[in-house]
C-alpha cells in the first residue's frame, strides 16, 4: 500500500476509534472511552481533532494535566485551532485563574469569531477576572442562548420544604464523605412516585429515550425529560440544591478551592448555559428483571455538581405476584477506585419515596490532615424480579 492510501486509511480508522470513545463516554464508561481515544491518536498522531477529543476526554476523567497536554499538542499541530484554546480556558477557571483563562479565551474568539457561546464565556471570564463574582450572573448574561422556561424558580411545596429542613444535614454531609451517598426515607410520598411513574409512558414528556442492554453498560430503560421539565421534578430539583450547596461549598473550601457554587440553583444553571451545557438532564429510569446499572462515574460537561439526587418509584417487596407491585433485588451500589479485591462496595437498599444523595465523581477524603477527593463509582445491581422505576436528578445541564 502506497504512503497516500495508508493515510487515508489510518485517518478513518483514527475517526472511527474517536467516535467509538466518544459512545462509550456518553454511556458513562470513561476508563473504555480513555484507552479507545488513546489508540485513535496513536492511529494518527498528527490530527489534531482526535488530540483535542483525547483532551476532553481526559478532562472528563479530571487527568486535567494531560488534558491541558493534549490540547496543546493540538494547537502545535494547527496554531489556529480554536477548540483547544478554549478548553484549555476551561481548565484554568476550574482552578481560579481567571487572568489566564481570560487570554486563553481570547485567542479562541479570535480564530473563531463567529462562534457566540466562546465571546460569553470570554465575557464570563473578564467578570471573574475584575472580581466581580458575586455579579457573574447579570455580568455574563448571554445575549444569544435562550433560556428554557425552566430556569424560573416554581413554588415549592410546603410538605417538601418541611421534609428536607428536619433533614440532619450534617449528618448527611459526613455520610456523602465517608460512603460516597447518603438515604432521605420517604422524601415522596406514594401518590407523588405514581404520577411520575404513569409520566414514563408519555412520549411527549421526553426528548431523548436510551435502550441500554450492554453486558459492560447495564440493562434498562433511560427517557431523558423534555424542557420545560413537569414542574414535581423543578420543585425536587430547586428544594435539593439550596440545601446540598452548602454541603458542596464545604468541600470546596477544605479542599482549597477558590471556586464556590452559587447558592441559588438558577444561578448555577446559567454557569452551565455559559458553558454550552443546556441540555435537559433530569431521568425516568425503568428496569426489569435482570435489568441492573454497570458502576461508572458521570463525567460529562466542564461545569458540574458533585452531587446527584435519585428518587426510587417503585415499592420493594418480598414476594411478587404482579411485576408492577414492585420489585426484587436492585440495590444502589457504590465502589471507591481503583477497583480491586481490597475496594470497599458498600450497597443501599431502597423503596418507594426514598431519596438518595450520591456523589457523582468523588466523594471528600481526609488522609493526614489533608483533604482531597477519592473516586467512587455508581451503579445498581441486578433486579431479580418486577419493575423497579427511578427518578434521576442531576442539578447540572449536558452539552
Amino acid at each position: 500500500m502506497n504512503a497516500k492510501k495508508q493515510k487515508v486509511k489510518d485517518r478513518r480508522r483514527a475517526r472511527k476509534l474517536a467516535d467509538e470513545a466518544w459512545e462509550a463516554a456518553d454511556a458513562g464508561n470513561l476508563d473504555l472511552a480513555e484507552k479507545i481515544i488513546r489508540r485513535a491518536v496513536t492511529a494518527q498522531v498528527d490530527n489534531p481533532v482526535i488530540w483535542n477529543d483525547q483532551g476532553l476526554i481526559l478532562a472528563m476523567r479530571q487527568k486535567d494535566a494531560e488534558a491541558a497536554e493534549a490540547f496543546r499538542t493540538a494547537l502545535s499541530l494547527v496554531p489556529t485551532f480554536a477548540a483547544p484554546f478554549a478548553h484549555l480556558a476551561a481548565l484554568r477557571i476550574r482552578y481560579g485563574f481567571a487572568a489566564e483563562a481570560v487570554t486563553l479565551q481570547t485567542q479562541a474568539v479570535k480564530h473563531a469569531p463567529q462562534n457566540a457561546l466562546y465571546a460569553e464565556q470570554l465575557q464570563a471570564y473578564r467578570a471573574l477576572a475584575n472580581h466581580n463574582t458575586e455579579d457573574l450572573t447579570q455580568a455574563a448574561k448571554p445575549r444569544v442562548a435562550v433560556v428554557p422556561k425552566e430556569a424560573i424558580a416554581p413554588h415549592v411545596d410546603d410538605g417538601l420544604t418541611a421534609h428536607l429542613e428536619q433533614c440532619d444535614w450534617v449528618q448527611l454531609g459526613d455520610l456523602l464523605s465517608r460512603d460516597g451517598f447518603a438515604l432521605i426515607p420517604q422524601l415522596l410520598n406514594e401518590s407523588d412516585c405514581e404520577r411520575l411513574r404513569d409520566m414514563f409512558d408519555d412520549d411527549d414528556l421526553f426528548a431523548k429515550t436510551v435502550e441500554m442492554d450492554r453486558p459492560d453498560f447495564g440493562k434498562g430503560v433511560y427517557r431523558y425529560f423534555l424542557a420545560p421539565i413537569p414542574d414535581i421534578v423543578r420543585q425536587l430539583r430547586v428544594a435539593m440544591y439550596a440545601k446540598i450547596v452548602v454541603i458542596a461549598n464545604q468541600w470546596q473550601e477544605l479542599l482549597g478551592v477558590p471556586r464556590r457554587f452559587p447558592k441559588d440553583w438558577n444561578a448555577f444553571r446559567e454557569e452551565c448555559i455559559h458553558a454550552g451545557q443546556t441540555k435537559s438532564t433530569p431521568i425516568l429510569l425503568k428496569y426489569g428483571p435482570g435489568g441492573f446499572n454497570g458502576l461508572h462515574r458521570d463525567l460529562r460537561g466542564e461545569v458540574f455538581f458533585p452531587i446527584q439526587l435519585a428518587v426510587v418509584l417503585s415499592r420493594r417487596v418480598e414476594s411478587l405476584d404482579h411485576p408492577k407491585d414492585g420489585f426484587q433485588g436492585g440495590n444502589f451500589l457504590f465502589c471507591d477506585l481503583p477497583e480491586g479485591k481490597k475496594s470497599r462496595r458498600r450497597e443501599m437498599a431502597a423503596s418507594i419515596g426514598d431519596a438518595l444523595l450520591f456523589c457523582t465523581r468523588d466523594r471528600l477524603a481526609a488522609v493526614g490532615g489533608v483533604y482531597g477527593l477519592q473516586p467512587v463509582k455508581h451503579g445498581v445491581t441486578t433486579i431479580t424480579a418486577g419493575e423497579r422505576f427511578v427518578l434521576g436528578v442531576p442539578f447540572h445541564d449536558y452539552r
